[in-house]
């Protein structure tokens, strides 16, 4: 059994070329074309030029976890029965012929517990097994049998900020204890019991509806986009293509329409607190800076493919 494929973030080698498209000014915010649905806002980011399409990481070379257990070519089970010591490990197999993505917050259900993935990874097609690191998100089933794994969606931005910031079973299990309380879901100890619950699921369908209906019509060169409820920033990501964009976009709507359903307030058409947030993280001056402190960059085969950025106040 071979180990995990994590990307170390700041210890591989950077090309300069990818590096620079994730800067202005081969990046652009555009502020006017903002989208605004209840209490979610996004602002769409476009590369111009340089980057675009970048032909080591087009659609067809990687799968999404959804894609892929959706359409049975991923394959999860846990890695004994024993919770002590497999409660943060689960073992996978890519029988796809394409790389799978695995991003920090895909929640999966099933198994002995619920788990959310906790590290960005990439593993390659073929029939190995490989073992990847999770987080328990329902702290009081550890059942006998083990279920089949599904997809659950995303956790939202809040707590996707913690899974990759604070690595912590016992803090994440703290936070998602104040959340089901917070929502009235005391009948179950996992946070999946917030994204399956019917009134949830109702109003965050209209959300991504609304969402991916109005994205069709943007054109290709939207690679990412900058999410806020009220006057809150929920947060960034950032692609290198516009491929990768739309493939993981459902995803993505699913971690801020469920931050902006439990915590947000109606979305305003300007707030100018989003041009700060937007030039800290875009900056090539101050990416840097910012990256430490509120976000992350996740790495294929060294050239950087994504930028995620975190909400906090300024």
């Amino acid at each position: 059994m071979k180990p995990f494929f994590l990307f170390l973030f700041g210890l591989l080698s950077i090309d300069a070329f990818t590096q620079s498209s994730f800067t202005y000014p081969s990046l652009v915010v555009e502020y006017d074309s903002a989208i605004l649905f209840k209490n979610l806002k996004l602002i769409p980011i476009k590369r111009t030029g340089i980057g675009r399409n970048d032909s080591s990481f087009q659609k067809q070379s990687v799968i999404t976890l959804q894609q892929g257990l959706q359409k049975g070519s991923v394959k999860i089970k846990e890695r004994g029965n024993y919770m002590v010591d497999n409660i943060n490990v689960l073992l996978i197999e890519n029988k796809s012929n394409q790389h799978l993505f695995l991003k920090s917050g895909d929640i999966i259900s099933g198994g002995r517990q619920d788990r959310v993935i906790a590290k960005d990874t990439i593993l390659p097609p073929g029939k190995q097994q490989y073992t990847i690191p999770v987080y328990c998100i329902e702290e009081n089933r550890w059942s006998t049998h083990e279920k089949k794994f599904e997809y659950k969606g995303s956790a939202a931005a809040g707590l996707q900020k913690i899974i990759d910031s604070a690595h912590n079973q016992i803090q994440l299990w703290d936070e998602i204890r104040k959340l089901l309380k917070a929502n009235s879901q005391t009948s179950s100890s996992s946070y999946a019991a917030l994204l399956t619950n019917k009134k949830a699921v109702d109003t965050s369908n209209q959300y991504i509806r609304y969402f991916l209906q109005q994205f069709s019509k943007r054109d290709s060169s939207v690679v990412g986009i900058i999410a806020s409820t009220g006057n809150q920033i929920l947060g960034a990501d950032v692609f290198v293509t516009s491929d990768l964009f739309y493939q993981t976009l459902s995803s993505i709507l699913i971690k801020y329409s469920t931050e902006a359903i439990l915590h947000g307030t109606a979305a305003k058409e300007v707030d100018h607190k989003e041009t700060f947030y937007a030039d800290d993280m875009l900056s090539p001056s101050a990416q840097q800076q910012f990256i430490l402190k509120h976000g992350k960059m996740i790495y294929y085969k060294g050239k950087l493919i994504q930028l995620t950025g975190y909400s906090f106040h300024q």
